[in-house]
């Protein structure tokens, strides 16, 4: 069936500990993208790849099997969105070609995006045209390139269909994502994304695709963005969630997906590290985020305030149950000051451990939130139009 949810995650160790951590009910419900983050000077200069002769290709190889072991051969989505869309492996192949390759190799059904904003790249058309030889299902994936082109609706929807009769993709089969990306600023109004999709989905109205997603992120890049204050929390609004909700509220038989880029925000390099960072709780709930501050983790308490940041988010009221979720145990753990996989100190958690707990806690909630949100529409309107299986 089609899913509940389509969230984007970065093919990275805290995503990766997300999934395997989710419970069955919940991996049921969702058709994750994962983005293979872009190999940065620093990766590439560490023991664990300067020594290959094939970085990047060793690279791929090594993501591909992190997939397979997080997502046991479920269904999944895959982009190269942050490369070159004319990137290669050192044998001259290229990237999303070796990546999909290698996922085929372990037995994972990873189906290819194609972006829009790359499609006039010589060499990525190419490669997704040889890739359409054998695969007849695909996600199109159109962001803020495709949103302008919108504009002139004669020139937008001739490139679309240059993408769809070049792959020969079997539309029923396939899908479209509406990237709205980064919507934490305030030019991100409601009302403006509201726009944006709508658009986008009267000028699809003649195509028949399995589904149609959005996607877009209300969290900021910059802890400043959504708590000014350390040592404070605040509440931001999920604004990529309202507009879904209004769309479907006005069309609730419409085949529209929720998605979105969960606690992180896509606009992050993937080769940022912050040791220092200040510590902090990213906590999904109705229609927002609760965010709790701490301070810079290389002062005071240190990476120990996690402690009394679990403490707070579970005294604030937001906070569900630590049965609710895999994340919410954590947090309960982190609050408790308790051990964790053997360890002899208290469980603090590393930024990468939090991005896994807030992760995990985030998609449980949203698959809860969505499916109660449809039903109440199909309660309370016409019932929603059969779909075919995805």
């Amino acid at each position: 069936m089609r899913p509940t949810y389509v969230p984007i995650s970065r093919a990275k160790k805290g995503e990766f500990d997300t999934y395997k951590n989710l419970s069955d009910m919940v991996k049921r419900s969702i058709f994750p993208i994962f983005e293979l983050p872009s190999m940065s000077k620093t990766m590439l200069a560490s023991k664990k790849y300067s020594s290959a002769d094939d970085p990047i290709r060793f690279y791929i190889q090594n993501k591909s099997h992190e997939i397979h072991d997080a997502m046991n051969n479920k269904l999944i989505g895959i982009d190269i969105h942050s490369w070159a869309p004319n990137s290669t492996i050192e044998t001259g192949e290229h990237v999303l070609a070796y990546y999909s390759g290698c996922l085929e190799q372990l037995g994972c059904k990873a189906i290819p995006v194609v972006g829009y904003d790359r499609w006039e790249d010589e060499e990525y058309s190419t490669v997704l045209k040889q890739l359409s030889k054998a695969n007849d299902r695909f996600i199109i994936r159109l962001d803020e390139d495709a949103f302008q082109d919108m504009l002139e609706e004669d020139f937008f929807l001739d490139n679309f269909e240059d993408i769809v009769s070049s792959l020969n993709l079997d539309t029923k089969k396939s899908a479209i994502m509406l990237d709205l990306g980064d919507v934490s600023k305030s030019a991100s109004t409601i009302v403006a994304l509201h726009e944006k999709i709508s658009t986008a989905l009267h000028l699809l109205s003649d195509y028949d695709f399995n589904f149609i997603s959005i996607a877009g992120c209300s969290v900021t890049g910059d802890i400043n963005g959504m708590v000014p204050k350390a040592n404070s929390q605040g509440i931001v609004v999920r604004k990529e969630l309202k507009a879904w909700k209004s769309i479907k509220n006005f069309s609730p038989s419409i085949n529209l997906v929720f998605g979105d880029y969960g606690v992180v925000n896509p606009s992050l390099g993937d080769d940022i590290i912050a040791p220092y960072a200040n510590g902090k709780i990213r906590y999904t709930t109705e229609d927002s985020y609760f965010v709790v501050r701490g301070y810079p983790k290389n002062t005071l308490e240190k990476g120990a305030q996690m402690h009394e940041l679990s403490r707070r988010l579970i005294s604030s009221g937001y906070y569900n149950q630590a049965s609710f979720s895999w994340g919410d145990k954590m947090i309960e753990l982190c609050a408790k000051e308790g051990l964790a996989d053997g360890k002899k100190t208290p469980f603090k958690g590393s930024s990468t451990d939090w991005v896994a707990i807030d992760s995990n806690h985030h998609m449980t909630y949203v698959i809860n939130e969505i499916k109660e949100y449809e039903r109440a529409l199909v309660s309370n309107k016409d019932k929603l139009a059969e779909l075919q299986p995805w």
